[in-house]
C-alpha cells in the first residue's frame, strides 16, 4: 500500500530542492530572450551574468541565489482524488529536510522576538495555501521559496471608480516599480490581483505570478490586454535589468480579477525577482508523480 504521506514528503523535498537550484524552462527562455534583444550593453552585461549564474547553480547543483527566501506552498486539492489526509506535517517534514540538505538559508524568525530555530519551521511556518478543483483526481503542489527584495515591494492601492480604472493601474504599477528602481531585482515578474478586499487583491496577486507557462495571457480578452498594455509601460520606462538601464525591465505581467465594491478597487502588486523560484509537481493515489515545471 502507498504511503501518500511519505510520497508528498518526498516531493515537497523536491520541489523546494529543484526550486531553489534550477529555474523554469520558461523563465530561462524569457531571460534567454531578454539577453538576445537587450540593446544597452550594460543591461546585456547584467543578463549575462543572470544566465551564466543559473548555469553554474544548475552544473554544481546549490542555489541560484544566497537568499533562498521563506517557504511557501501552494495546494491545489483536487476533490476526485478522494485522498484525505494531514498534508502540513510531511510539507514540515520536507521544509526541515531540505534546509539542511539542499542547503537553504535559515531565514525564518519570530517576527517579535528574531528568534531563529534554524530549520525554516515555525510561528505557520512553511505557509500554505489551499484551493479546491473539484474535478481534479491528483493534488497540486507548487514551491516557492520566496525572496523578500521582491517581496518588499509589495504594495496595495485603493483606485476609486470615479476615474479610468485601466489607466490608473497602468500609473499605479509603473510608479511603484520606478520607485522600486532594482531592489526587487529585475527583470521581474509582476502580480496583479484586481478587487475583492485587500487581502483578497493581494493574495491574487502572489497567485498570479506563478501562472504557467510565463507570459500565457488571462482568459479574459479584457485582462489579457491589460496584462499587455501594463508589460509595455513597465519595459518603457528604461530601468532595465537591475535598473541598470535598458530594455527589459519586466518579463511578464499576470493579473487576476475578483468582484468588489461599487465605490473603490483594491490593487494588489507583487513582484518576483529575475530568479523566480517555484517548483509544481502532481500526486496521484497511487503515489505517481508528475513534475509540471522542473520535468524529469
Amino acid at each position: 500500500m502507498v504511503d501518500i504521506s511519505e510520497v508528498i514528503s518526498k516531493t515537497a523535498y523536491e520541489l523546494l530542492k529543484r526550486a531553489a537550484t534550477k529555474l523554469p524552462q520558461d523563465v530561462k527562455r524569457a531571460l534567454q530572450r531578454a539577453y538576445e534583444n537587450e540593446s544597452s550593453p550594460i543591461g546585456k552585461a547584467q543578463l549575462r551574468a543572470m544566465l551564466d549564474n543559473v548555469e553554474m547553480a544548475e552544473k554544481y547543483n546549490i542555489s541560484i541565489c544566497q537568499d533562498t527566501g521563506i517557504p511557501l506552498f501552494f495546494v491545489k486539492w483536487g476533490l476526485k482524488s478522494g485522498l484525505t489526509i494531514d498534508i502540513r506535517r510531511p510539507i514540515v517534514e520536507a521544509t526541515r529536510k531540505a534546509t539542511l540538505d539542499v542547503p537553504l538559508r535559515p531565514n525564518v524568525i519570530n517576527p517579535l522576538t528574531k528568534e531563529n530555530p534554524g530549520t525554516n519551521v515555525g510561528w505557520g511556518m512553511p505557509y500554505i495555501y489551499y484551493d479546491l478543483d473539484p474535478e481534479a483526481d491528483y493534488i497540486e503542489i507548487t514551491a516557492v521559496p520566496k525572496g523578500f527584495g521582491s517581496e518588499a515591494k509589495s504594495t496595495l492601492v485603493w483606485i476609486t471608480t470615479s476615474e479610468p480604472i485601466p489607466e490608473a493601474i497602468v500609473r499605479c504599477v509603473v510608479d511603484n516599480t520606478v520607485t522600486a528602481m532594482g531592489e526587487p531585482c529585475p527583470p521581474t515578474i509582476v502580480g496583479l490581483g484586481i478587487g475583492g478586499t485587500a487581502d483578497i487583491a493581494l493574495h491574487l496577486a502572489k497567485k498570479a505570478i506563478f501562472r504557467t507557462p510565463l507570459g500565457s495571457p488571462h482568459l479574459d480578452p479584457v485582462v489579457a490586454e491589460l496584462e499587455r498594455r501594463v508589460l509595455k509601460a513597465l519595459n518603457s520606462t528604461g530601468l532595465g535589468p537591475m535598473a541598470m538601464g535598458g530594455d527589459t525591465t519586466c518579463l511578464a505581467v499576470h493579473a487576476e480579477i475578483c468582484g468588489t465594491h461599487t465605490a473603490v478597487v483594491p490593487l494588489g502588486i507583487t513582484y518576483q525577482c529575475w530568479v523566480a523560484r517555484y517548483s509544481t509537481a502532481r500526486v496521484y493515489p497511487n503515489g505517481e508523480v508528475i513534475y509540471i515545471t522542473h520535468p524529469e
